[in-house]
């Protein structure tokens, strides 16, 4: 397949919780004239075209660095368009050019370049691609292989089952793959891949069918946890966007690890309806049945929040807590930290005394 076919497919990750991302953007003081180009336009095919006039005046790592810090919001669109840089890199400098992405706006330049790659090397070329992974960082491997679901999917013309197992090859050829990742992104692509403009109608989608593909007899029972964790969109897009019945659906689901992971993603579909306001988080989860989905559903939208560069409203959602609510969402903030960090103890003790209760900034920085 040509590399370009690719080059259109969106990783929505705004919907799955990407993790690793280490800076909170601010507005530069002297602002890429690019960057005021591309916040005037509405076409992301003409937005990529000033992005790439900026990575040929100031070069790939500058580029991120103005970007993150355009203040641009972080949404799949967003998204969508750092995968440029990810396919420039991939242009200039082939498979050896994985250190000059960052993994800002959820990855999205890991994405397009392992995309990229696929298209041109195949497994083989990805097992390469995975080892530069590893050593890029913590956050950076889990990224890599869910970019890699995306491109299964196309690869296979939208046989899951086929991509799926892909990412079992892939798995064989790289230690410590994180599967899961890799088949959460066969499952995410199977639900906004764009094609040209336009969604593929071979995705396995049925409109009087809010379970389905997930309840298909032909996908494997080991591959159903990536499913059921993409799911809740669709069903949301089957009521209209109606959250309480999204809700409703998912406390039907049988199975009791899949009704979780349905509320998982639920809870992952209200993040970008949030706009930052703690009270839309606290309203929208509130569709959650009973109180302890409620309160995870708060959580997850957290650390959310955390997954897509915001170093503030994360420590706001958890100020804005009490009791042992409170001590769960900073337990799980420092988990994000110190996973984010890695051995970076500077930036580590950065975030770490953001937090305001003393008894967890001292833990964070343990």
């Amino acid at each position: 397949m040509k590399k370009a076919f690719y080059r259109y497919i969106p990783a929505l990750a705004l919907l799955i919780i990407a993790l690793a991302i280490f800076f909170f953007p601010t507005t530069p003081s002297t602002p890429a004239p690019e960057i005021e180009k591309i916040k005037t336009l509405t076409s992301t095919k003409e937005q990529s075209e000033e992005l790439l006039k900026l990575l040929k005046r100031v070069g790939p790592i500058e580029t991120q660095e103005l970007m993150v810090r355009s203040g641009m919001p972080f949404t799949g669109e967003t998204h969508l368009l750092i995968h440029t840089i990810g396919d420039y890199i991939y242009d200039e400098y082939g498979q050896d050019g994985l250190s000059y992405c960052k993994d800002y706006f959820l990855s999205a330049c890991y994405h397009a370049f392992i995309i990229n790659t696929l298209g041109d090397s195949g497994l083989d070329g990805m097992a390469n691609v995975m080892e530069k992974c590893e050593i890029a960082g913590p956050g950076v491997p889990s990224q890599c292989a869910h970019g890699s679901g995306h491109g299964f999917v196309a690869w296979q013309d939208y046989d899951l089952v086929k991509a799926l197992e892909m990412c079992d090859k892939l798995g064989e050829k790289s230690p410590n793959f994180p599967y899961f990742n890799c088949y959460d992104g066969v499952f995410m692509e199977n639900i906004w891949g764009v094609h040209n403009g336009a969604p593929s109608e071979k995705r396995w989608i049925k409109d009087n069918d809010i379970y389905y593909p997930c309840n298909d007899p032909r996908i494997p029972e080991k591959y159903l946890r990536g499913c059921w964790s993409n799911q809740a969109t669709l069903i949301y897009q089957h009521y209209k966007g109606d959250l309480k019945q999204t809700a409703l659906a998912c406390d039907a689901v049988e199975n009791p690890e899949y009704r979780d992971v349905c509320y998982d993603n639920l809870a992952r579909q209200i993040h970008p309806m949030t706009d930052g306001s703690l009270e839309k988080v606290a309203s929208l989860c509130s569709v959650a049945t009973g109180e302890a989905r409620r309160n995870e559903c708060i959580l997850i939208n957290m650390t959310s929040y955390w997954s897509v560069g915001d170093r503030v409203v994360p420590f706001e959602i958890c100020d804005s807590l009490s009791g042992e609510l409170q001590n769960q969402c900073f337990d799980r903030l420092i988990g994000s930290i110190r996973f984010e960090t890695g051995q970076n103890l500077n930036e580590r003790k950065t975030q770490c005394d953001k937090i305001s209760s003393e008894i967890h900034r001292n833990k964070c920085r343990e």
